[in-house]
């Protein structure tokens, strides 16, 4: 038993020491979607992971066309966007809904969901369960933060 104890000690000191501030600043990411460019512009979304904190993520993603309409069954998005504008629907429902995985719906558009112009410095928290999906206009971009957190 106090072999144990002393495991679960070590374990949980461990991973401690790993954890540790971490900096993205207003450059690195200007320099990051600025990479992501041309592969947004060839398939429409390019994205990054910055890093992964168990089952929780931070990422930087790059937008030159509208999006599926997408839901979270697990997960809050919190999002700030760094360059660009959309306009971002939220609520509402996913009319052609289908699962994407076990946690994620996806489908072509939103009905009945709720319309707001986004752009830089503005930040977005979306709970789990929210239908929302970014639209752009013809040779609109919007590049963004977003941080995955769990329910």
């Amino acid at each position: 038993m106090t072999r144990i104890v002393g495991l679960v000690i070590a374990s949980v000191l461990a991973l401690s020491a790993a954890d540790k501030v971490e900096v993205w600043t207003n450059a690195s990411l200007k320099t990051a979607s600025g990479q992501l460019a041309a592969e947004s512009e060839a398939k429409g979304i390019a994205g990054k992971t910055l890093a992964v904190w168990g089952t929780q993520s931070g990422s930087l993603w790059r937008r030159s066309k509208s999006g599926n309409a997408e839901l979270h069954k697990t997960k809050t998005d919190l999002m700030v966007i760094q360059e660009g504008s959309a306009t971002l629907i939220t609520g509402g429902v996913i009319p052609d809904a289908h699962n994407q995985s076990s946690v994620e719906i996806r489908g072509t558009s939103i009905r009945g969901g709720e319309s707001r112009k986004v752009g830089p410095g503005d930040i977005i928290r979306i709970p789990p369960g929210t239908p929302h999906q970014f639209v752009l206009e013809k040779g609109q971009s919007v590049a963004y933060f977003a941080v995955k957190l769990d329910k």
